[in-house]
């Protein structure tokens, strides 16, 4: 069975496992946007996606780490994710999700058979977006998607998330072959520190978790200095980082708009 990704902007990818089709966080904005993030939280997107949505082939899943942010679920985005035949996400986010979406706790899980027959196992798993002491931080979740035959072991979503205990829990729990990991070292109030206020992972971060979850491949996204003004980190600081900790290697960058076959 085939697997291929392609990375259309942001955290939004598409993920075709066989004839299944996911597609993440939904972003479909054109054009320079500014949009309002959080409380004195503003960030400015220079240009759209990669593919349209008309551009895509028909989903079977949308998978929505959270909604409250217009970074990761924007205004073409809520219509088209509206439209999905079903959406997963954490249990903050229904109104924006559609009425039909399924709410799943942390650790909960839900199986969907494709038409090949191939059972995938979907499991929300915790992300902290953010300081612990707000309490929006908590309501992200990332997904752990597995299935007979993963000769490497399943695929990790993060969320948009920093280091915290919960890594360790999710590399305990699973063996992860895939790791995609949402970066991005957003941080909106230059004047704290951003070890305080920082919203996902930075460049050691990213290495640090891709080292405990042992996994064999690591997808960056949601990283795009180039398109979003809130993302910290270039590209070269993620590669010096990933190179330090001993998984350079592991490293795949994807071409936006362009479709990859992935080994699970």
């Amino acid at each position: 069975m085939q697997i291929h990704v392609t990375h259309l902007s942001t955290a939004c990818i598409l993920l075709e496992i066989g004839s299944f089709r996911i597609l993440t966080d939904p972003v479909f904005d054109i054009g320079r946007q500014r949009y309002r993030l959080g409380p004195a939280a503003y960030a400015t997107r220079f240009i759209g996606p990669a593919l349209a949505p008309v551009s895509l082939p028909p989903l079977d899943l949308v998978l929505l780490t959270h909604a409250h942010h217009l970074d990761n679920l924007d205004v073409l985005g809520e219509q088209f994710v509206k439209t999905a035949p079903r959406v997963l996400t954490g249990t903050r986010d229904t109104e924006r999700a559609g009425d039909g979406a399924q709410r799943l706790n942390v650790w909960d899980s839900t199986t969907i058979t494709t038409q090949e027959g191939i059972e995938i196992k979907i499991t929300a798993t915790p992300a902290l977006h953010g300081p612990r002491w707000l309490p929006e931080s908590w309501h992200v979740i990332g997904f752990v998607l597995e299935w007979k035959g993963q000769e490497n072991g399943g695929i990790y979503i993060s969320g948009d998330t920093v280091w915290f205990g919960g890594i360790r829990k999710i590399a305990n729990r699973f063996r992860i072959g895939t790791a995609i990991l949402h970066l991005g070292a957003v941080n909106f109030w230059p004047p704290w520190p951003s070890f305080l206020l920082r919203c996902t992972f930075n460049g050691r971060e990213a290495a640090r978790c891709a080292r405990r979850l042992e996994a064999k491949t690591v997808i960056p996204v949601h990283y795009e200095r180039s398109v979003w003004t809130h993302f910290k980190e270039s590209t070269e600081s993620y590669n010096n980082e990933f190179a330090d900790a001993g998984v350079g290697s592991r490293v795949r960058w994807l071409r936006q708009g362009e479709r990859s076959e992935l080994v699970v």
